[in-house]
């Protein structure tokens, strides 16, 4: 809320204006206090973003690394090289932004709190000295004995003098407020449409790059569904001779123990318990009987 203050009040030193003092210095410390807070997130968003940038950095190096280690696949390397590529640039981007937020935030911020704002202190203590000199010269003169012709004058000319201080300075100080008051809508609003168009710079560059990139990552998703599709047959291609060569693996086994067990019968002939061997298992040797 914009509150003003009245010259001709200011110097009337009414109830009024005391009220609408008070009410100012108060908003004043409040300003203070929430702009202070919103430099220092501001500094942490960007020591923040900063580490954000140094990690992506790193990640976009180890992407390049796996496209050296896959130089004998032109699609992965030229691929994962231009994306690489565009992320640097995205990186680059938003060393801008903070960049950028550091100046139109922290920067004119900092700045209209350490100029403004220490204007209106310093009047401000000028202005509580001079009303405090003023009481105690209304006091002394309200105190002075009237059978003392001197003194009554003495006090008389010293709060004639505080007076004439005080319309000074009250002038002064009730200026400042009304410049703040003015100057804080301005110097907020510069510095936050500052930040937003900052934004709309780096939003508007990164859609521009990746337009440019769309073309390529939509060539890349349409091979990538054929390579889908080739890798689902192959794997079935693959999993078929698994299971023939799997197959014929056991019919081989079997063969084998089946020609050991013959070779041990045909030594066995001449053993008399041999012929009341099972019939089956001479029906699987025919050879050994002919």
């Amino acid at each position: 809320m914009k509150i003003t203050v009245d010259f001709e009040e200011c110097l009337k030193d009414s109830p009024r204006f005391r009220a609408t003092v008070e009410e100012v210095e108060g908003d004043v410390c409040e300003l203070e206090s929430k702009l202070d807070k919103l430099v220092k997130l501001c500094i942490g968003m960007i020591d923040a973003g900063k580490a954000y940038n140094t990690a992506n950095r790193q990640f976009v190096s180890g992407i390049r690394e796996l496209a050296q280690q896959s130089a004998k696949d032109e699609v992965i390397e030229s691929s994962l090289t231009k994306f690489a590529e565009s992320l640097q640039e995205m990186i680059n981007y938003h060393t801008i932004l903070f960049d950028q937020a550091q100046r139109s935030i922290k920067s004119q911020l900092q700045t209209f709190m350490k100029e403004d704002l220490r204007k209106f202190k310093e009047a401000k203590k000028q202005f509580d000295k001079v009303s405090e000199e003023k009481e105690a010269a209304l006091i002394r003169n309200a105190q002075a004995p009237r059978n003392k012709q001197h003194e009554v004058e003495e006090a008389t000319n010293i709060l004639t003098a505080t007076r004439k201080c005080f319309r000074h300075i009250v002038l002064d100080y009730v200026l400042q407020i009304n410049v703040l008051q003015s100057k804080r809508r301005s110097e907020i609003l510069k510095s936050m449409l500052s930040f937003m168009y900052a934004h709309l710079t780096f939003f508007h560059q990164g859609y521009d790059l990746f337009s440019e990139l769309h073309p390529l990552m939509k060539q890349l998703g349409g091979q990538l569904d054929l390579l889908v599709v080739d890798a689902a047959k192959e794997k079935r291609d693959m999993e078929m001779k698994h299971s023939t060569i799997q197959q014929k693996s056991e019919v081989g086994s079997t063969s084998s123990v089946i020609e050991e067990s013959c070779s041990e019968t045909s030594v066995q002939q001449g053993d008399p318990n041999f012929d009341q061997a099972e019939p089956n298992f001479k029906q699987g040797c025919p050879s050994l009987f002919i």
